[in-house]
């Protein structure tokens, strides 16, 4: 494939990319997988490991296999990290907070006294700005959350999840030496893959050594011509789920328009009709009324109040 060989990268922001990135059998991989690491949990690591939970570069072509990456510290300490390149019709809080609680009650062995339960982290690099229920916002691309009371009292800490919204970095471009190693880590990933800010990634892999592999590891994998064949496929697949969803969102525009169309329809016979049926029984009772017949009899006759019919004028 052209595009392999004409030094462009690939994207990391795709699925299959965005696992090859960390998960190669060389020197710059791991180095750039443990700089991300500690970067993420904001720990030194001293040794690590990836749990296989699937092909690390195969293109899975329907969306119930997912990319993550799962991790296994010598402390016991438990990671998983996973890129959304798109919004997906749910709550990430929520989807966010079961996979914690899976990963600690995967990791915790049987008989375990409750102080040596695992400290457990879910990472999620998001490529869309993260609303969560409350409703309340915020610039910052990193968020951590962790079981606090509403007075920020902590427990245990053993619970983790980290948030990054590449949509957030732009603001962080021009601070690049006070930056966390985490957002640096963001603008990368944002970033890397862009041809008008290869100015900007030179400064990133010049500052850190860990950006500098993971550069390296990026440009390793942009050789293959199978992982372009991946990213293509992906790029498509989420390109049809999109225009699916629009397509159906206009049929269900067009369908809401036609029924309410129908039903003003059947509102406006029905109230003409109402209006057709009041004017005739005001004629007939103006005319028994101008006949002499009592008012209590044509309202009787008509339907009317006493007060439509008091109100009657010849």
């Amino acid at each position: 494939m052209a595009q392999a060989r004409t030094g462009a990268l690939l994207n990391p922001r795709i699925d299959s990319t965005f696992k090859a990135l960390f998960t190669q059998p060389n020197e710059a991989s791991r180095a750039a997988m443990h700089a991300f690491l500690e970067a993420a949990t904001e720990r030194r690591i001293a040794t690590w490991e990836i749990s296989q939970n699937e092909a690390p570069i195969e293109y899975v072509g329907h969306r119930g296999v997912s990319f993550d990456i799962s991790c296994r510290f010598d402390d016991g300490m438990a990671a998983e990290i996973e890129m959304q390149a798109y919004r997906r019709e749910y709550d990430y809080g929520q989807r966010a907070e079961y996979l914690v609680a899976r990963l600690a009650s995967s990791r915790m062995k049987r008989s375990t006294d409750w102080e040596k339960a695992p400290t457990v982290y879910q990472i999620s690099v998001l490529d869309f700005e993260y609303v969560p229920q409350s409703g309340v916002t915020s610039t910052d691309p990193v968020s951590r959350y962790a079981m606090r009371t509403k007075d920020g009292r902590e427990l245990a800490n053993a619970l983790n999840i980290v948030f990054i919204e590449l949509p957030k970095v732009a603001t962080l471009e021009a601070s690049l030496e006070s930056n966390t190693a985490l957002e640096n880590w963001a603008i990368f990933l944002k970033d890397a893959d862009d041809p008008e800010k290869c100015g900007l990634i030179q400064q990133l892999i010049r500052k850190e050594e860990g950006l500098m592999k993971a550069h390296q590891a990026l440009s390793l994998i942009s050789a293959d011509d199978e992982l372009w064949y991946a990213q293509f496929r992906q790029e498509k697949a989420e390109r049809d789920y999109i225009s699916g969803l629009r397509s159906a969102e206009r049929k269900g525009e067009r369908e809401g328009l036609a029924r309410g169309r129908a039903e003003g329809e059947r509102e406006g016979l029905a109230r003409g009709r109402a209006e057709g049926e009041r004017k005739k029984a005001l004629e007939i009772a103006l005319a028994l009324r101008q006949s002499g017949i009592d008012d209590a009899f044509i309202a009787k006759s008509t339907g009317l109040s006493p007060e439509e019919i008091a109100g009657l004028q010849p």
